[in-house]
């Protein structure tokens, strides 16, 4: 059956010697002939054989393979940062494994104790929303312990004792209202759809830093994504604005058609900045003042540290912080 797969039984039965002799003849093994192994080699060519990788690192303990388990690909800071992971992974001998959460705690436990189990040495993780706020953190802690390679980005767990690659989020928040209190806004709001997210906390205390520095009040504003438009809408209706920072994608894109909606001019009577890509901030608007997380250089960074950690069977610790950058645009 030339074309079609076969697996060892089969090929053991049509050369008529041991699956053992034949799987060293496919590694090269000293213990089998020349001879031998040149007539394996062209049977197992002729009919398409392909090791079941999968099986081979169960028996030899690696597999060579990476799993990056995100939230979704749909938002582009982890869609950006998966093409970075891939581009280093791509430079080496391993492979990836992409699983999606939908920020739910049980789909990331349950991707983990699947995983672990001899099919990958090592994970890439952004951890779920559910998983921060039910703080548990087991299905972690196992992996670890079991010799498993972490590294954690963008949304990572200061208890889990793993490699760690994160933004400046407080700092890049701290600077982004500072650069809107300099050019004299004084009523600057922000607005929140990750408010439950460690790096939104992080975000926010860098907001709450700036205003009270400047002797400001701080008005921060918190919603789904669904209503973030709605809840911005109805403030500016009765509430003096000249500054919105949104926290994410989606609380930048409401801002942003919140304002027009009211008729309100950007950047005359208010400034906006936000977090979407920059392919996006491009497209708007106006153009969008964004904060640039150099999304592709986390992802990669974190690649690169799973990839060492595997190679070199150590326990790497180390936390890596990617400082991010204010882009800015007509908006602001």
């Amino acid at each position: 059956m030339p074309g079609s797969n076969i697996t060892l039984k089969q090929l053991s039965s049509i050369l008529g010697v041991s699956i053992s002799t034949i799987s060293k003849a496919l590694n090269d093994s000293h213990e089998i002939s020349d001879v031998t192994k040149k007539r394996i080699v062209e049977m197992a060519k002729l009919h398409n054989y392909q090791p079941n990788k999968i099986a081979v690192g169960l028996k030899s303990g690696k597999t060579n393979t990476i799993a990056v388990v995100i939230p979704s690909v749909q938002n582009s800071f982890f869609a950006r940062a998966l093409y970075g992971i891939e581009s280093l992974i791509s430079e080496t001998n391993f492979n990836i494994i992409v699983c999606l959460t939908k920020e739910s705690h049980a789909k990331e436990v349950e991707t983990f104790n699947m995983l672990s189990n001899g099919v990958v040495d090592g994970f890439i993780v952004a951890v779920s929303e559910e998983t921060q706020n039910l703080q548990n953190y087991d299905h972690f802690t196992d992996v670890i312990e079991n010799g498993k390679s972490v590294v954690m980005f963008d949304r990572v767990i200061d208890s889990v004792n793993c490699g760690k690659v994160t933004t400046n989020d407080f700092t890049a928040l701290s600077e982004a209202t500072q650069s809107l209190i300099s050019s004299e806004r004084k009523n600057i709001v922000l607005l929140s759809t990750i408010h439950k997210l460690n790096v939104g906390k992080q975000r926010t205390q860098g907001y709450i830093k700036a205003m009270h520095a400047a002797g400001y009040p701080t008005v921060i504003l918190e919603s789904d994504a669904e209503h973030a438009g709605t809840v911005m809408a109805d403030y500016l209706k009765s509430n003096a604005v000249d500054g919105i920072i949104g926290l994410d994608t989606d609380a930048s894109l409401s801002a942003l058609k919140a304002v027009k909606v009211s008729g309100k001019q950007i950047p005359k009577d208010v400034a906006v900045i936000g977090y979407v890509s920059e392919r996006m901030a491009h497209n708007l608007t106006p153009e969008l003042t964004t904060i640039n997380q150099h999304s592709y250089t986390i992802g990669n960074t974190a690649a690169q540290m799973v990839v060492e950690s595997i190679k070199n069977k150590s326990k790497d610790t180390k936390q890596v912080v990617i400082s991010s950058s204010l882009s800015v645009r007509a908006s602001s």
